[in-house]
């Protein structure tokens, strides 16, 4: 017997260091093609899957995970989170035919309609971020018992200075997370309590989190089958943290004193920054004049990312940048159905007088954002090829532009060198010494020449864009073969 026992614990001990050994092989995959290039999304997904067993270290350059007892973790959880970690990039092409069965546009995803719209209830109009289009959505489909929650952020949740993910079950719930947040923050580190929710769900999310929730659907996780519904902002770019800390310093005050409420687009669209200090001091910016933070913290995931309409929601929906519109004020939305059920969304809250909706053709909504637009389907690509030059590895989204002219590589390399220069220590510090009532209009006047200036650079050729594809990519082989060995997976 005691013979036996040796026998079972030799071969326990045997089993234990393969599993530890597939697990740091596993890791190193993650280190050196995702963390040690910074081409970590911070979307919070394999801290989500592993909780307790990986966990986020802050940093200057936003929160990045780490391996924590490594004995304890299950294997089969932290390989699916190498399965679907958008840091790798997304395959654009497979999951549009999976999700949608449509042909996408190039620059847009897959369109089935697009229009102008904005929430019929002037007050949720007034405290969005931009006519309350998502705010109405959700409020609607809680109403209408088509979902049970909604997976959002909110600003001061848990910390003034900070955003948190949660289930909102209710229509104040879903209130308190309306308005844009401009600060890198994880969101599918919910997942845990996304696992015990009993209903289904809707989820509003930044490109690379809706991407890693399609990628962990497809291949059968149980758990996030529950999200029904995907509904996404535009997002163009994003900042680290730091930058409230930056605002703040220009005014003089020290990181040591306490906020008390951040407000990013507060008052009427296109709205302001507002920071509410607990000693009762105000500080407050227009949001065209708070833009100066962008360089100085710009999330490099959002130069390497080529999604900029969030392409993987049912529908998407962003400022409606138009100068009739801008100059009324109040609050509008470029809004994109991508799927049969978000245009029945949209078509249902129209009928019911819960939103005001004006078609319009694509060509118009793409005019709204033509400069963001060649920032990501042109840009990213071009910046991945450097970083590709410099040996480092590059996420990759299963298409390309087949051509790309010198010009425009020109106009990026001006943009590389200011993303560079701005992000340095250094230059956070200097920019904390100029008072924001100078650098704010300084800065807005910098951003609408060199949007002049690069105008007809950065919009030649962008609606003829041609995009190369390989074919089927082996990351969504992979996805699929996990799909095909595990079954539906238990979350």
């Amino acid at each position: 017997m005691r013979k036996l026992w040796q026998e079972y614990g030799a071969l326990k001990e045997i089993t234990i260091k393969q599993t530890l050994n597939r697990v740091a092989d596993i890791w190193e995959k993650f280190e050196k093609q995702v963390i040690s290039p910074r081409n970590c999304t911070h979307c919070g997904l394999c801290v989500g899957l592993n909780p307790g067993n990986i966990i986020f270290n802050d940093s200057d350059y936003g929160p990045h995970p780490i391996l924590y007892k490594p004995e304890n973790i299950d294997l089969e959880r932290l390989s699916l989170a190498w399965t679907a970690c958008p840091g790798r990039g997304v395959p654009y092409l497979e999951l549009d035919k999976d999700i949608f069965q449509t042909k996408r546009h190039p620059l847009m995803g897959v369109v089935q309609d697009t229009g102008i719209a904005f929430s019929a209830n002037t007050v949720n109009r007034k405290n969005a971020a931009s006519g309350g289009v998502i705010t109405e959505i959700l409020i609607h489909l809680l109403e209408v018992g088509e979902i049970s929650g909604a997976i959002v952020l909110q600003q001061g949740r848990e910390n003034p200075e900070y955003a948190s993910p949660l289930i909102a079950t209710t229509s104040k719930e879903i209130l308190k997370s309306a308005q844009s947040i401009y600060a890198v923050t994880p969101i599918l580190n919910i997942l845990p309590e996304i696992k015990s929710f009993n209903g289904t769900l809707a989820m509003v999310g930044l490109p690379d989190q809706i991407a890693a929730i399609r990628m962990l659907q497809a291949t059968g996780f149980e758990a996030v089958q529950k999200i029904k519904y995907f509904i996404g902002p535009y997002v163009g770019t994003n900042m680290y943290q730091g930058a409230i800390r930056s605002f703040l310093k220009s005014h003089g005050v020290s990181n040591n004193e306490k906020i008390q409420k951040i407000s990013w687009r507060e008052g009427e669209w296109p709205g302001y920054l507002e920071v509410k200090m607990e000693d009762g001091r105000v500080f407050q910016a227009e949001k065209f004049y708070y833009n100066y933070l962008i360089p100085f913290f710009i999330c490099k995931s959002c130069l390497i990312t080529p999604d900029f309409t969030n392409e993987l929601t049912d529908i998407s929906v962003g400022d409606a940048w138009a100068p009739n519109l801008e100059s009324k004020g109040e609050g509008y939305s470029v809004v994109i159905t991508r799927s049969s059920k978000g245009k029945k969304v949209i078509d249902d809250m129209v009928e019911n007088k819960k939103i005001e909706y004006d078609p319009v053709p694509l060509e118009k909504a793409m005019n709204m954002h033509g400069h963001m637009l060649d920032l990501k389907k042109r840009g990213t690509f071009i910046r991945l090829f450097w970083q590709k030059t410099k040996g480092k590895p590059i996420p990759y989204f299963g298409y390309y532009p087949a051509n790309i002219r010198f010009s425009r590589k020109l106009v990026e390399f001006v943009l590389r060198c200011l993303f560079t220069t701005a992000s340095s220590k250094f230059s956070r510090w200097l920019v904390t010494l100029i008072p924001q009532k100078i650098i704010g209009p300084l800065f807005n006047i910098l951003r609408k020449s060199w949007k002049h200036l690069s105008k007809p650079t950065k919009r030649k050729g962008l609606r003829a864009i041609q995009m190369s594809a390989p074919g089927m990519t082996d990351r969504w082989q992979e996805i699929k073969k996990f799909e095909q060995k595990q079954g539906t997976i238990h979350g």
